[in-house]
Protein backbone atom coordinates (compact mmCIF):
# COMPACT_ATOMS: atom_id res chain seq x y z
CA UNK A 1 0.00 0.00 0.00
CA UNK A 2 1.56 3.11 -0.92
CA UNK A 3 2.49 5.94 1.82
CA UNK A 4 3.35 9.47 0.92
CA UNK A 5 5.22 11.18 3.74
CA UNK A 6 4.81 15.12 3.58
CA UNK A 7 6.95 18.02 5.27
CA UNK A 8 4.65 20.78 5.82
CA UNK A 9 7.13 24.49 6.28
CA UNK A 10 5.97 26.48 8.71
CA UNK A 11 3.65 29.36 7.61
CA UNK A 12 3.75 27.51 4.13
CA UNK A 13 0.63 26.84 2.67
CA UNK A 14 1.99 24.23 0.49
CA UNK A 15 2.99 20.23 0.85
CA UNK A 16 6.21 19.35 -0.13
CA UNK A 17 6.45 15.70 -0.71
CA UNK A 18 9.49 14.20 0.29
CA UNK A 19 9.25 10.63 -0.31
CA UNK A 20 6.96 7.60 -2.33
CA UNK A 21 6.50 4.49 -2.13
CA UNK A 22 7.17 2.06 -4.59
CA UNK A 23 4.07 2.09 -5.91
CA UNK A 24 4.80 6.07 -6.95
CA UNK A 25 8.37 5.65 -7.78
CA UNK A 26 9.58 7.53 -11.08
CA UNK A 27 11.27 5.37 -13.60
CA UNK A 28 14.45 7.42 -15.43
CA UNK A 29 17.20 6.08 -17.36
CA UNK A 30 19.52 6.12 -14.37
CA UNK A 31 16.79 4.34 -12.10
CA UNK A 32 13.70 4.72 -9.52
CA UNK A 33 12.92 6.77 -7.43
CA UNK A 34 10.64 9.97 -6.56
CA UNK A 35 12.99 12.01 -5.09
CA UNK A 36 16.36 11.75 -7.39
CA UNK A 37 15.93 11.45 -10.88
CA UNK A 38 18.49 11.14 -13.60
CA UNK A 39 18.18 11.70 -17.16
CA UNK A 40 20.40 9.24 -19.41
CA UNK A 41 20.44 12.56 -21.93
CA UNK A 42 22.16 14.93 -19.85
CA UNK A 43 24.09 12.48 -17.48
CA UNK A 44 23.66 14.10 -14.50
CA UNK A 45 20.90 13.57 -11.35
CA UNK A 46 18.26 15.91 -10.98
CA UNK A 47 16.19 16.67 -8.19
CA UNK A 48 12.71 16.29 -7.79
CA UNK A 49 10.08 17.34 -5.22
CA UNK A 50 6.04 17.09 -5.36
CA UNK A 51 4.25 20.43 -4.23
CA UNK A 52 0.85 20.74 -3.90
CA UNK A 53 -0.11 23.37 -6.26
CA UNK A 54 -3.95 23.03 -6.65
CA UNK A 55 -7.33 21.32 -5.89
CA UNK A 56 -9.16 20.23 -3.26
CA UNK A 57 -10.06 17.10 -1.69
CA UNK A 58 -13.26 15.47 -2.84
CA UNK A 59 -16.04 14.23 -1.03
CA UNK A 60 -16.82 11.25 -2.86
CA UNK A 61 -15.66 7.93 -2.76
CA UNK A 62 -12.42 9.27 -4.59
CA UNK A 63 -12.10 12.04 -1.82
CA UNK A 64 -8.23 12.52 -1.42
CA UNK A 65 -6.90 13.26 -5.31
CA UNK A 66 -5.10 16.69 -5.46
CA UNK A 67 -3.30 17.92 -7.54
CA UNK A 68 0.55 18.81 -7.00
CA UNK A 69 3.46 19.64 -9.13
CA UNK A 70 7.11 17.12 -9.61
CA UNK A 71 9.43 19.39 -10.22
CA UNK A 72 11.98 18.24 -12.37
CA UNK A 73 15.97 19.85 -12.32
CA UNK A 74 18.97 18.79 -14.23
CA UNK A 75 21.61 19.63 -16.70
CA UNK A 76 19.57 21.33 -19.39
CA UNK A 77 16.21 21.26 -18.05
CA UNK A 78 14.06 21.90 -15.83
CA UNK A 79 10.32 20.87 -15.76
CA UNK A 80 7.33 21.14 -13.50
CA UNK A 81 5.34 18.25 -13.93
CA UNK A 82 1.64 17.79 -13.01
CA UNK A 83 1.03 14.59 -10.30
CA UNK A 84 -1.68 13.87 -7.94
CA UNK A 85 -1.54 13.10 -4.62
CA UNK A 86 -3.70 10.73 -2.37
CA UNK A 87 -6.88 8.72 -3.88
CA UNK A 88 -6.19 5.33 -5.37
CA UNK A 89 -3.35 4.15 -5.18
CA UNK A 90 -3.12 2.33 -8.62
CA UNK A 91 -4.42 5.04 -10.57
CA UNK A 92 -2.32 7.49 -8.75
CA UNK A 93 0.83 5.55 -9.47
CA UNK A 94 -0.25 4.88 -13.14
CA UNK A 95 -1.28 8.65 -13.76
CA UNK A 96 1.94 10.06 -12.41
CA UNK A 97 4.16 7.49 -13.93
CA UNK A 98 2.30 8.08 -17.51
CA UNK A 99 2.99 12.47 -17.08
CA UNK A 100 6.55 11.37 -16.06
CA UNK A 101 7.24 9.52 -18.75
CA UNK A 102 5.89 12.03 -20.91
CA UNK A 103 8.50 14.83 -19.51
CA UNK A 104 11.42 11.66 -19.85
CA UNK A 105 10.52 11.92 -23.62
CA UNK A 106 11.62 15.34 -24.04
CA UNK A 107 14.59 15.58 -21.29
CA UNK A 108 16.14 12.51 -23.65
CA UNK A 109 16.18 14.59 -26.76
CA UNK A 110 18.64 16.64 -25.22
CA UNK A 111 21.49 16.00 -27.66
CA UNK A 112 24.31 18.52 -26.04
CA UNK A 113 25.72 22.00 -25.33
CA UNK A 114 23.02 24.70 -26.79
CA UNK A 115 19.82 22.09 -25.96
CA UNK A 116 17.37 22.67 -23.71
CA UNK A 117 13.75 22.33 -22.12
CA UNK A 118 12.14 23.96 -19.95
CA UNK A 119 8.20 23.66 -18.34
CA UNK A 120 5.41 25.52 -19.99
CA UNK A 121 2.69 27.57 -17.95
CA UNK A 122 -0.27 25.76 -19.90
CA UNK A 123 0.74 22.25 -17.95
CA UNK A 124 -1.53 21.22 -15.05
CA UNK A 125 -3.66 18.17 -14.17
CA UNK A 126 -6.43 19.52 -16.36
CA UNK A 127 -8.92 17.07 -14.74
CA UNK A 128 -9.98 15.43 -11.84
CA UNK A 129 -13.14 13.12 -12.17
CA UNK A 130 -15.21 10.33 -10.15
CA UNK A 131 -13.69 8.18 -12.85
CA UNK A 132 -10.88 9.83 -14.82
CA UNK A 133 -7.45 12.12 -14.41
CA UNK A 134 -6.45 13.88 -17.01
CA UNK A 135 -2.83 16.16 -17.25
CA UNK A 136 -1.29 17.99 -19.73
CA UNK A 137 2.33 18.94 -19.98
CA UNK A 138 4.43 21.79 -21.61
CA UNK A 139 7.54 21.50 -22.87
CA UNK A 140 9.49 24.17 -24.56
CA UNK A 141 12.34 22.94 -26.78
CA UNK A 142 15.63 24.98 -27.59
CA UNK A 143 18.08 23.91 -29.68
CA UNK A 144 21.31 24.79 -30.54
CA UNK A 145 21.48 26.95 -33.42
CA UNK A 146 17.87 27.41 -34.09
CA UNK A 147 16.15 30.69 -34.16
CA UNK A 148 13.24 29.81 -31.83
CA UNK A 149 12.34 27.48 -29.51
CA UNK A 150 9.40 25.10 -30.47
CA UNK A 151 6.70 24.06 -28.16
CA UNK A 152 5.03 20.39 -27.72
CA UNK A 153 2.30 19.35 -25.74
CA UNK A 154 2.16 16.00 -23.84
CA UNK A 155 -0.93 14.49 -22.15
CA UNK A 156 -1.96 11.76 -20.03
CA UNK A 157 -5.87 10.26 -19.07
CA UNK A 158 -6.06 7.75 -16.40
CA UNK A 159 -9.15 5.89 -15.80
CA UNK A 160 -9.06 5.83 -11.80
CA UNK A 161 -11.42 2.66 -11.69
CA UNK A 162 -9.10 0.54 -13.54
CA UNK A 163 -6.24 2.22 -12.55
CA UNK A 164 -5.08 2.06 -16.34
CA UNK A 165 -4.47 4.31 -18.93
CA UNK A 166 -6.64 5.27 -21.79
CA UNK A 167 -5.95 5.63 -25.18
CA UNK A 168 -7.71 5.92 -28.30
CA UNK A 169 -8.40 2.04 -28.63
CA UNK A 170 -9.75 2.18 -25.19
CA UNK A 171 -12.07 4.96 -25.73
CA UNK A 172 -13.90 3.99 -29.26
CA UNK A 173 -15.32 0.62 -30.44
CA UNK A 174 -13.90 0.40 -33.52
CA UNK A 175 -10.52 2.67 -33.51
CA UNK A 176 -11.05 3.86 -37.18
CA UNK A 177 -14.52 4.66 -37.31
CA UNK A 178 -13.63 6.58 -33.74
CA UNK A 179 -10.73 8.51 -35.55
CA UNK A 180 -13.13 9.35 -38.38
CA UNK A 181 -15.31 10.79 -36.32
CA UNK A 182 -12.28 12.94 -34.72
CA UNK A 183 -11.17 14.09 -38.19
CA UNK A 184 -14.54 15.38 -39.35
CA UNK A 185 -15.18 17.44 -36.04
CA UNK A 186 -11.16 18.53 -36.08
CA UNK A 187 -11.98 19.97 -39.12
CA UNK A 188 -15.29 21.69 -38.58
CA UNK A 189 -13.73 23.00 -35.29
CA UNK A 190 -10.51 24.67 -36.64
CA UNK A 191 -12.07 26.37 -39.22
CA UNK A 192 -13.63 28.70 -36.62
CA UNK A 193 -10.78 29.57 -34.83
CA UNK A 194 -9.05 32.73 -36.76
CA UNK A 195 -5.32 31.69 -35.12
CA UNK A 196 -5.44 28.36 -37.54
CA UNK A 197 -6.32 30.29 -40.40
CA UNK A 198 -4.60 28.11 -43.58
CA UNK A 199 -3.95 25.25 -41.48
CA UNK A 200 -2.53 22.14 -42.94
CA UNK A 201 -5.53 19.26 -43.24
CA UNK A 202 -3.38 16.99 -43.74
CA UNK A 203 -2.93 17.21 -39.84
CA UNK A 204 -6.45 15.98 -39.56
CA UNK A 205 -7.15 12.61 -41.10
CA UNK A 206 -8.07 10.41 -39.68
CA UNK A 207 -4.99 8.74 -38.21
CA UNK A 208 -4.26 7.80 -34.35
CA UNK A 209 -0.90 10.13 -34.78
CA UNK A 210 -3.21 13.18 -35.27
CA UNK A 211 -4.80 12.59 -32.34
CA UNK A 212 -2.90 10.89 -29.58
CA UNK A 213 -2.48 13.51 -27.76
CA UNK A 214 -5.90 14.47 -25.65
CA UNK A 215 -7.34 14.59 -22.18
CA UNK A 216 -10.84 14.08 -20.84
CA UNK A 217 -13.03 17.36 -19.21
CA UNK A 218 -16.74 17.01 -18.84
CA UNK A 219 -17.39 19.36 -21.16
CA UNK A 220 -15.75 16.97 -24.12
CA UNK A 221 -12.42 15.28 -25.56
CA UNK A 222 -9.52 18.42 -25.82
CA UNK A 223 -7.22 17.24 -28.19
CA UNK A 224 -3.63 19.11 -29.07
CA UNK A 225 -3.23 18.93 -32.27
CA UNK A 226 0.01 21.26 -32.04
CA UNK A 227 1.32 23.76 -35.20
CA UNK A 228 -1.05 22.82 -37.97
CA UNK A 229 -0.98 26.65 -39.30
CA UNK A 230 1.87 27.82 -38.56
CA UNK A 231 4.40 28.75 -36.19
CA UNK A 232 3.41 32.48 -35.33
CA UNK A 233 0.09 30.68 -34.44
CA UNK A 234 1.32 28.36 -31.99
CA UNK A 235 -0.37 25.27 -31.05
CA UNK A 236 -4.15 24.73 -31.83
CA UNK A 237 -6.38 22.82 -29.68
CA UNK A 238 -9.75 21.79 -29.92
CA UNK A 239 -12.20 20.14 -27.47
CA UNK A 240 -14.79 17.81 -29.25
CA UNK A 241 -17.96 17.16 -27.29
CA UNK A 242 -18.96 13.71 -25.97
CA UNK A 243 -22.35 13.84 -27.76
CA UNK A 244 -20.66 14.13 -31.07
CA UNK A 245 -18.92 10.88 -29.71
CA UNK A 246 -21.70 8.91 -28.33
CA UNK A 247 -22.18 6.76 -31.57
CA UNK A 248 -18.48 5.41 -31.44
CA UNK A 249 -17.44 5.17 -27.55
CA UNK A 250 -17.17 1.98 -26.27
CA UNK A 251 -20.16 1.14 -23.78
CA UNK A 252 -19.84 2.65 -20.42
CA UNK A 253 -17.26 4.83 -21.39
CA UNK A 254 -18.95 8.04 -21.83
CA UNK A 255 -19.67 7.47 -18.32
CA UNK A 256 -15.72 7.17 -17.29
CA UNK A 257 -14.51 10.01 -19.24
CA UNK A 258 -17.08 12.89 -19.04
CA UNK A 259 -16.69 12.56 -14.97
Amino acid sequence: MNKTAAVIGALASAAVLTACGPDDSMTTGGGSSSITATSSAAGAASTATATSVAGSPRTDETATFTATTLHLEGDGYKLDVPQVSGGKADARAEFNQGMRAGAQEWIDRISGPGDSVTGGSDSQVVHIGAHVLSGHLVTIMYSAGAAHPNSFDSAHVTNVDTGTAITLSDLFTDLQQGLDVLSTQAQTLVEQNPRAAGYSKSQLTPVAEHFRTWVATPEGMKIYLGEIASHAAGNIDITVPWSALDGVLKPGMRAVVGS
